[in-house]
């Protein structure tokens, strides 16, 4: 399998979980906290960010070991070939393809929903400048790491042969920038306060879909 296509797997599961958030996952929530979304949008924005922590500590680990079974063996050159699957690699990419359906989803609702009436047709360029922000940021972060790891001659965190590399180092390094921006979003989520207009709307518009819902089924 072409390491390129492993991605997919976080299209399939992107897919799955937002067939079965809606399905399923908003209906019970629904009946505990009385909401109409099941859970606000910031909610759902930081279950997706903890996810992310646990994609990152996942890929740090599943990288260490990679990197002491290569050592073991002494398939350590620029081409050794490590006798492991690949597919060892699909668990964090279906968890990130998860945390995008609550993360992704919640981030383009929630530009759209709180932008002033006047700003609507804006939300979602918001939300394209914010990724586009993000793959500038994680390009110049991985390039420094690089550049600071690499003085007073040590060989570096990130090299061109993988299997003398410390790509395990630099994740768990992704997973505490994760964690660290977790706790700031949830300090500011704690003090934000939503656009009424637009969560009344939402409000009206979902009770006005369960009324419906349950006239159907009494109909039936």
């Amino acid at each position: 399998m072409p390491p390129a296509s492993l991605k997919a797997f976080i299209q399939v599961a992107l897919l799955i979980s937002l067939v079965f958030y809606d399905r399923v996952f908003v209906p019970v929530m629904r009946r505990y906290t009385k909401h109409p979304q099941g859970i606000t949008m910031l909610q759902r924005m930081g279950i997706g960010l903890s996810l992310f922590v646990v994609v990152m500590a996942t890929s740090s680990l599943t990288e260490h070991n990679r990197l002491s079974m290569a050592r073991e063996r002494g398939t350590v050159g620029d081409h050794d070939i490590v006798p492991l699957s690949i597919f060892v690699l699909v668990p964090q990419f279906i968890l990130m393809g998860v945390a995008d359906a609550f993360l992704e989803a919640a981030k383009l609702e929630f530009f759209h929903d709180q932008a002033p009436e006047g700003m609507k047709s804006l939300g979602t360029s918001y939300y394209t400048t914010s990724m586009g922000i993000g793959n500038f940021l994680s390009s110049f972060l991985l390039q420094t790491v690089s550049a600071v790891t690499k003085r007073n001659g040590q060989p570096g965190w990130i090299t061109n042969n993988l299997n003398q590399s410390h790509l395990d180092y630099y994740y768990a390094l992704m997973a505490v920038l994760c964690f660290v921006n977790l706790v700031y979003f949830l300090l500011v989520a704690w003090k934000y306060v939503y656009n009424v207009d637009a969560t009344e709307y939402r409000k009206e518009l979902a009770m006005a879909t369960i009324g419906d819902t349950a006239s159907q089924d009494n109909r039936d």
